[in-house]
């Protein structure tokens, strides 16, 4: 079966690098001949992300419809490689990046053309001045997403989110807009297993042939307390995960009486 998922594993990279390269190469020539900035055009890369998100298999599942503008600051909890298509998709906008991708051939240069921000998290100094990029990115009128969490964490319990986007959208006087995300059915089947080959696993998430996400809208808000806004983001969020487990260990202690009886 692991074989199998390798032929399928090469298409869509090639096709993903297809795509990427003409949405990059888009994004840096209509910005040139019509001299206005790249991150006007944000319908490429929801598109980009769309694509993404099919030629991976990804079916969003929405718990509810958003009906209000869209936030400035977008706060998402972070579960995997596969969140950014799926919020791209829905919110058009720059990343804050982990500073490793910076230095990927080619790709490196094109992420920093497109206006993302990149920390290292690791380094004061990184992260200072990742928020003074931020705090510039909000005040043009620009929107980006954020990971508080600072890395992925593929189980209900979140990690802590960090105070210090919150702190800039206050400064900036913008909205703050929540998305919960949770992978279906069960999470743990795309948990990443350091003890494991980075190869094998890598085969194993990019030839699923689908992934299905679940995402829930919480309206903007205006930022009064930073750190008691991320406290209760980070609690709602962790809450969410929490009840979607009960939900599901439910199921299955009904479908194991079933099969019982």
């Amino acid at each position: 079966m692991f074989v199998l998922k390798i032929p399928l594993v090469v298409v869509r990279a090639l096709i993903v690098l297809v795509l990427t390269l003409l949405i990059h190469w888009f994004l840096i020539r209509v910005p040139q001949v019509l001299n206005r900035p790249w991150k006007r055009y944000t319908k490429p890369i929801g598109l980009w992300g769309k694509m993404l998100a099919f030629m991976m298999g990804v079916r969003v599942h929405r718990r509810n419809e958003r009906s209000w503008p869209m936030g400035d600051l977008i706060v998402a909890n972070h579960m995997g490689f596969l969140d950014i298509p799926v919020l791209l998709s829905i919110f058009p906008a720059v990343f804050i990046i982990k500073i490793e991708m910076r230095r990927v051939f080619y790709f490196g240069k094109a992420l920093v053309n497109q206006g993302h921000l990149f920390v290292d998290r690791a380094d004061k100094k990184s992260m200072r001045s990742t928020g003074v990029e931020l705090l510039k990115v909000l005040r043009d009128g620009d929107r980006i997403v954020v990971f508080p969490e600072g890395r992925a964490c593929p189980t209900a319990e979140r990690l802590p989110f960090k105070p210090g986007s919150f702190a800039a959208a206050m400064r900036a006087e913008k909205t703050v807009e929540l998305c919960a995300l949770d992978y279906l059915p069960d999470r743990r089947q795309l948990e990443w297993d350091v003890n494991r080959s980075t190869f094998v696993q890598l085969v194993e998430l990019f030839g699923r042939l689908r992934t299905d996400i679940a995402v829930e809208f919480f309206p903007p808000e205006t930022v009064d307390e930073p750190e008691q806004m991320a406290a209760r983001y980070h609690d709602l969020v962790q809450a969410r995960l929490e009840a979607n487990d009960h939900a599901r260990q439910e199921r299955e202690g009904l479908a194991s009486e079933g099969v019982s009886q």
